[in-house]
């Protein structure tokens, strides 16, 4: 399908996305960008609680559902604003900067936000090729066929929902917060068209207006450094490209997007000079975004404590001295030591959970030197896979060291710069040699640089929107040229420098693992005529078909795109089900082998999914699937149902009866 044909579906889905958050944030009294910024955040708070909740009470996950469930949630804020007297209070204009921005500002923010924001949505829709197209990446099997669960069950808890996936023999934690909105989101035909329009959504309505936020309220008292911010971060591949395709990790993603906006509320809720009724109604919304953050991947909680955590601190100790100097030392010493205990015993609970455990004990190779890790950051340039370098970032990364040097010398917003390089010490710990005995610090983001990269982007983006901004201001008085003419020059300059807002960069990421074959780190679908097979399944198979095939074949995009059964809905062996492996190592003996032929009688699998792509031709490779293999199915007992590219659907009754060894 092409992308006109999700364009309804995108827009309702940025909707549903961003609305509930902005108006529960409104309810509370928060204005303006920050309440658009860090909506994106509230909603995804409130679906994952909302999510958890109505599993518990027996009630379904639905559109409906979910729209009731935020209504309530906004009634509930418009309550406390009310009993705050924070909802319609007038200073609440000016939390996020010192003056509101004029109408031609708003208009420039809103003109910058569509070419940033539209530049970086058509150089991914370009890449993916097709609105229906699916990405194939380990990951993205898992994520498309827990969309399909979500549908099919009306379940969308964290704490539980995806025991499908699993065979119903666990029902672990995972974070479903992307799930529960994307399978719910209308103007879609399937979960693969949701999916891909969710990266759109996220890279440009969540994403960009959660930076602008948190601009905002970095550069208060001036109004180009927002209004520069979607143009700086459509210059970025490292997010939300690389982590929507490459990677696949939606959820992750999510957490990400969600950030910036996040923070930006937190400073606001922390600001000097405002009552304490405008700082609890603030930090109620950061609380509500904060949980989006932390519930849509759990490697939040650290990537919040990373970026926010020196700015945290200080803006803490400003505000304990304040308080204290006003005569209020008892509630203030109070106060610190619950916070030192609450963070101290918060810390040990959380590193002996289980989910963060299995975080940090994953295992990831590194790079010899640090040296390519600090060139790719430098230049924007992925730190995953191989790919040409086909545009860099310098003008960009040149502007960030002048917001470095602007916040140094003024002695405002230095956390940035901290967060800069602290995020950048992480990512090159996971990047460089594994024998770094400080390495394991990488381990709340799996050891791997290419997440951690999408963390250093946030101080990135807005500190080299304050560069380019001070840059523009420069020009212009030495110039003696209107503001405005000297910023479009500027910015033409920027587009030229950066090949186009990186669009040949961000074209080939995305194409490389959904569209151009073969697919980086490996094939699984090899062609549109193995795609086509795949869509018309479930009008060739039967309604209670079960198909069992290589995980790493097509077979497991049948659940996600035609709603036939498969043995494997993931990539992952499911450790919990010995008859699933017991079929992946030996299934290609089973007229050797009665214990075979009783497991597929079991589980009861009617198809067998075979794919002739070997791994020289570009297909993917799996140690632990040799009896899936190599299938011959010359022997009796197979029946050609369909056919498409080198892959094709037998109808498998060879344990149905007994069948002479040949």
């Amino acid at each position: 399908m092409s992308w006109w044909g999700v364009l309804p579906g995108i827009v309702l889905m940025a909707g549903l996305w961003v609305a509930p958050g902005y108006l529960f944030l409104r309810a509370l009294g928060v204005r303006g960008l920050l309440a658009l910024g860090a909506g994106g955040g509230v909603t995804s708070g409130l679906a994952g609680v909302l999510a958890i909740a109505y599993d518990m009470a027996g009630i379904t996950w639905s559109l409906a559902t979910f729209l009731i469930g935020c209504l309530g949630g906004i009634l509930l804020s418009l309550l406390v604003g009310r009993l705050l007297r924070t909802t319609s209070d007038p200073a609440a204009v000016v939390v996020a900067g010192t003056r509101r921005l004029t109408g031609s500002e708003r208009g420039w923010l809103t003109a910058t936000g569509l070419l940033g924001g539209g530049v970086l949505a058509m150089a991914m829709m370009t890449g993916m090729q097709r609105a229906d197209m699916p990405l194939q990446v380990w990951d993205a099997v898992y994520h498309l066929n827990a969309l399909w669960f979500i549908q099919d069950t009306g379940n969308a808890s964290s704490l539980g929902a995806l025991a499908p996936m699993y065979a119903d023999t666990a029902a672990p934690y995972y974070p479903t917060v992307w799930h529960s909105i994307v399978a719910i989101a209308p103007g879609f035909q399937d979960v693969t068209q949701a999916a891909n329009a969710s990266s759109i959504v996220l890279g440009t309505a969540v994403w960009m207006t959660s930076l602008m936020a948190l601009s905002r309220v970095v550069w208060p008292a001036r109004a180009l450094p927002v209004v520069l911010t979607p143009i700086v971060a459509a210059t970025f591949v490292t997010f939300p490209a690389i982590s929507v395709s490459m990677l696949g990790v939606w959820p992750f993603a999510v957490s990400v997007a969600c950030l910036p906006g996040a923070l930006a509320l937190m400073i606001a809720a922390l600001r000097g000079n405002q009552t304490w009724r405008m700082h609890l109604a603030y930090a109620l919304g950061f609380a509500t975004a904060a949980a989006g953050v932390v519930l849509a991947h759990g490697s939040g909680l650290f990537s919040l404590v990373l970026l926010a955590a020196p700015l945290l601190a200080v803006l803490l100790f400003r505000q304990g001295r304040r308080y204290w100097r006003r005569g209020y030392q008892v509630p203030v010493g109070v106060a610190g030591t619950l916070l030192v205990v609450t963070v101290v015993v918060g810390t040990v609970v959380l590193v002996n959970f289980q989910p963060v455990q299995a975080i940090l004990g994953y295992e990831r190779g590194g790079q010899e030197s640090y040296w390519p890790g600090i060139g790719s950051l430098l230049i924007d340039h992925p730190l995953i896979y191989v790919y040409e370098i086909k545009s860099v970032n310098l003008v960009i990364t040149a502007m960030a060291f002048i917001g470095v040097y602007l916040t140094i010398s003024r002695r405002h917003a230095r956390w940035l710069v901290v967060a800069l390089v602290a995020s950048a010490v992480l990512t090159l710990l996971a990047a460089g040699p594994p024998e770094n005995v400080l390495r394991p610090l990488a381990g709340f983001w799996y050891t791997q640089a290419s997440r951690l990269n999408q963390l250093f982007v946030i101080p990135m983006i807005v500190l080299a929107a304050g560069g380019l901004a001070w840059t523009c201001r420069k020009l212009a008085d030495s110039l003696r040229l209107p503001i405005t003419g000297t910023t479009l020059v500027v910015l033409a300059g920027v587009t030229l420098a950066t090949f186009g807002l990186r669009w040949p960069s961000q074209v080939e990421v995305m194409a490389s693992v959904y569209s151009n074959w073969p697919i980086a780190w490996g094939t699984m679908i090899d062609s549109e005529d193995e795609l086509a097979m795949i869509d018309r399944a479930d009008e060739v198979l039967p309604a209670d078909a079960v198909v069992l095939g290589e995980p790493i074949n097509g077979s497991p995009y049948l659940l996600a795109r035609s709603g036939v059964q498969v043995v494997y809905p993931q990539l992952t062996p499911i450790a919990g089900s010995p008859e699933r492996e017991l079929l992946a190592e030996q299934f290609n003996r089973w007229y050797l082998d009665p214990d075979v032929c009783q497991v597929v009688r079991e589980l009861g699998v009617t198809h067998v999914y075979a794919d002739d792509l070997t791994f020289e031709e570009g297909g993917k490779w799996e140690e632990t699937t040799p009896g899936l293999r190599v299938i011959d199915t010359d022997r009796p007992g197979f029946e050609l149902v369909d056919e498409g590219g080198q892959a094709s659907i037998w109808r498998f009754t060879g344990c149905d009866r007994s069948v002479p060894a040949r």
